[in-house]
């Protein structure tokens, strides 16, 4: 599934990724804990920039890891399971990454944790459905390929 990455479907996915997470980064600038902590708003691109920064560095680790691993599991295995076990243990570091974002970008909130849940859970939801967009551009996509 992980397939080789071409230029152009590296530019496919992280421009859905950046053009994805800059309009969450409009939405949570919107939200009510955000605007009564009257704290400093990032610029939509930066939350665009810095969450595509942290996905691609995590993302990158996590998939070599991931199938250096699965090289070393039974072919059966890997084969049968291999990208649904890539995409369950993804979640977990997804919300490791949305709570790195909320907090580089969002500290001077001082948001709670009962606040921080739903824009992480729904940081998490948007980061699958973009994954959607670089599962489509590997199988329909002129010289498109999925990375993490």
């Amino acid at each position: 599934m992980a397939g080789a990455p071409t230029a152009l479907g590296f530019a496919y996915f992280a421009t859905a990724k950046f053009a994805g997470y800059s309009a969450y980064s409009v939405l949570l600038n919107r939200t009510k804990a955000v605007k009564r902590a009257g704290c400093k708003l990032p610029a939509f691109w930066t939350g665009g920039l810095v969450r595509c920064g942290i996905g691609i560095v995590a993302g990158v680790a996590y998939a070599s890891a991931f199938w250096l691993a699965m090289q070393h599991a039974s072919i059966h295995f890997a084969d049968n399971y291999g990208v649904q076990l890539f995409f369950g243990l993804l979640a977990p570091i997804r919300l490791a990454e949305w709570l790195v974002f909320l907090w580089l970008l969002y500290r001077s909130c001082q948001l709670t944790a009962k606040e921080k849940i739903v824009p992480v859970v729904g940081g998490i939801a948007l980061s699958f459905a973009l994954d959607a967009i670089g599962v489509y551009g590997l199988w329909y996509i002129p010289g498109a390929a999925w990375f993490c």
